[in-house]
């Protein structure tokens, strides 16, 4: 008993003894103190925001990181650069410190200018536009005379002036214009047409005049010239309207029709039958396609029986 008691009296003292070591000397221990500065809790502040930049392509802007933007320049720009203190408001959002040095130069709530724009200067808009850059005579009164700049409602548009109404021609049309590939469709603006030579578009060229009718269409002027020219009637004026005449057309010269016509391009044995024997021409109807003869027809016959073929030379 007395044993027992000696052990438990030194176990005691030995607890007595390292209850400062492990608690510590402000009762914390062995516990890593917090590098918030928070304490142990780690409510303390967090780490400080990043301060913001000025991006933009012309610096116009105020942001969180580098921000894209378009490139085209505009005056109220400058004020940011001379003015502009680009910092976090209140609530943590980057942005421009509103300063009466910089309302002033911006001008307070006034839009924007109006700017010129389009490929060739003929448009008055808010901002660049992209377009394309066909060419019309009234593009140059724009530049000459145009003031370019926003109406009582806030618009951007050109300022009605005498002088350029009477350059763009009172309000009157733009003169057709002759297109096609080979000159010989009038029309409104530029148009695109396949490529085939026709003997009739010559008439278009030497004695075609491409002008607005009564209606405002364009259109070829109809003259006994052109109508002469067209019909084939060599100046007699009595075959204006006769129809063009039919032409030889597709990969292997086996299709008679009106115009050319895109075909695949595998041959076969009838093929030369058109070639040697074949008269392309309009019949009753009016309609193109191959003569009916004798020797046409067994040509094909045979042809296409897989037979030889024997043409006859032609008289």
């Amino acid at each position: 008993m007395d044993r027992f008691s000696k052990r438990h009296r030194l176990v005691f003292s030995m607890l007595v003894l390292l209850v400062p070591v492990l608690t510590g000397a402000e009762g914390r221990g062995c516990q890593v103190p917090d590098s918030s500065g928070g304490g142990p809790g780690g409510g303390g502040p967090g780490p400080a925001p990043t301060a913001c930049v000025v991006t933009g392509c012309s610096g116009q802007l105020c942001a969180d990181e580098d921000i894209a933007s378009t490139c085209e320049w505009r005056e109220e720009y400058a004020c940011y650069a001379k003015h502009g203190v680009c910092e976090r408001d209140a609530s943590g959002e980057c942005g421009w410190r509103e300063t009466p040095e910089l309302a002033a130069c911006l001008g307070g709530d006034e839009p924007a200018p109006c700017v010129v724009s389009g490929c060739s200067g003929q448009v008055c808009a808010d901002e660049a536009m992209v377009t394309d850059c066909e060419w019309r005579e009234e593009y140059a009164c724009y530049q000459e005379l145009g003031v370019c700049e926003r109406d009582a409602s806030g618009a951007c548009g050109w300022r009605e002036t005498p002088e350029l109404a009477a350059c763009l021609g009172g309000g009157e049309p733009a003169p057709c214009v002759v297109s096609g590939c080979s000159g010989q469709i009038c029309a409104d603006e530029p148009m695109a047409s396949t490529c085939e030579w026709r003997e009739e578009y010559a008439c278009y060229q030497e004695l075609g005049v491409c002008e607005r009718d009564a209606s405002g269409a364009c259109g070829w002027r109809e003259t006994p010239e052109l109508a002469a020219c067209l019909g084939g009637g060599g100046g007699g004026g009595g075959g204006g309207g006769e129809p063009a005449p039919c032409i030889v057309t597709g990969c292997s010269g086996q299709v008679c029709a009106d115009r050319d016509v895109i075909t695949t391009c595998e041959f076969r044995e009838e093929y030369a039958c058109y070639q040697e024997l074949g008269v392309c021409e309009r019949d009753a109807s009016g309609a193109c396609g191959w003569r009916e003869t004798p020797e046409l027809d067994a040509c094909i016959e045979a042809a296409s029986a897989g037979g030889s073929v024997s043409v006859p030379a032609r008289r």
